[in-house]
């Protein structure tokens, strides 16, 4: 079994931003199972849809380093693996696009902010669905993967995660 890690980070919406993205800088091959954005907005904001996208990257540099947490604690350290949220990041593939709700999540009513905080709602991208003979995303040497803010939407904060193992490890 391979060593896994999630790379998780809550972020303020910006318009056109990388939320969340990890780069193979070296002998790694990374394979990216699944993809997820969850409702922590508290304070009240403007109902807004946003245009999100799931990319592989053939770059990724600045933003906030975000340390990724392996599954089990005696995997070893992660090398030339670059993981950041709000970074520059250069998309050469879209695997998925899809709408966003940024809205705070309230106790009374359902509306879709109210859905965006379970678990399987917030499974934006699970390129292998648990089938063994599908593949996941794999990031070589120079690729990455990120989830991308495409749209104009730049109000919420939400907690952004991408689960991943190294197969090099």
């Amino acid at each position: 079994m391979a060593a896994t890690w999630v790379s998780a980070a809550s972020v303020a919406f910006a318009a056109t931003k990388s939320m969340l993205g990890l780069l193979n800088g070296g002998a790694n091959v990374l394979r990216c199972y699944r993809y997820c954005i969850f409702n922590t907005q508290t304070g009240a904001v403007t109902a807004a849809l946003t245009a999100m996208q799931i990319r592989r990257l053939t770059a990724l540099s600045a933003g906030t380093t975000v340390t990724p947490v392996a599954h089990d604690t005696s995997s070893s350290a992660l090398s030339s693996v670059t993981c950041v949220h709000g970074g520059t990041a250069t998309g050469s593939d879209i695997f998925r696009r899809f709408m966003w709700l940024l809205e705070e999540a309230t106790t009374t009513g359902v509306t879709q902010a109210n859905w965006e905080v379970l678990i399987p709602v917030g499974i934006v991208f699970f390129p292998s669905g648990g089938d063994s003979n599908l593949e996941p995303v794999v990031a070589r040497n120079g690729q990455g993967t990120d989830i991308y803010n495409s749209g104009s939407g730049a109000v919420s904060t939400m907690e952004f995660e991408i689960t991943f193992t190294n197969a090099g490890s």
